[in-house]
């Protein structure tokens, strides 16, 4: 009865595990350099596509997909064989009250031999992502790094060195 009010209690959250993945951002920045990092858990360099625009928008998109279309057949197969015997000793009992009768029924959890999972509770999130940036006039375009590591993206933007404007004596005749 405890874990159902768990459940439950998350389940009714407002949906707040069921949007579309949206990547963390941290912005920063040195007096050399802006920095941009994206954590991108689960999503490898390949998938992800970065452009810089000509009103100087930097736009990160991806997708991150679900770990099951990404496994091997012999994984999933063995992860469907496990769920299978889990799943075919599990029954489950529901009490519902109609008319002050209490009634029991016991149900069997069958599984159909899809590629469907079931969740209990999925709280990582997946699906398309864009994220847009607006660089600085004094980020200099042309000389953008980027490297992935460890599930983050690190994005340096060189800042061009302006020249500090000095107050110069205009003679007036």
């Amino acid at each position: 009865n405890t874990l159902e009010k768990q459940l439950n209690k998350i389940f009714n959250d407002d949906n707040k595990f069921l949007t579309d993945f949206e990547p963390r951002i941290n912005l920063s920045e040195d007096e050399n350099n802006y920095y941009i990092h994206a954590d991108l858990p689960g999503i490898s360099k390949d998938k992800i596509k970065m452009e810089v625009d000509e009103e100087r928008t930097l736009t990160i998109s991806g997708e991150r997909e679900n770990i099951y279309k990404n496994n091997d057949d012999n994984s999933r197969k063995e992860k469907q064989e496990n769920e299978k015997e889990q799943t075919s000793t599990t029954t489950a009992t529901t009490t519902a009250t109609m008319d002050g009768i209490e009634m029991e029924e016991d149900q069997k959890n069958n599984n159909n031999n899809n590629n469907d999972h079931k969740y209990s509770v999925m709280e990582c999130s997946y699906g398309s992502f864009s994220r847009s940036f607006t660089i600085p006039e004094d980020g200099n375009i042309d000389n953008i790094q980027a490297k992935m590591e460890n599930g983050v993206l690190e994005i340096i933007i060189n800042k061009i060195k302006t020249q500090k404007s000095q107050t110069r004596s205009i003679q007036i005749q």
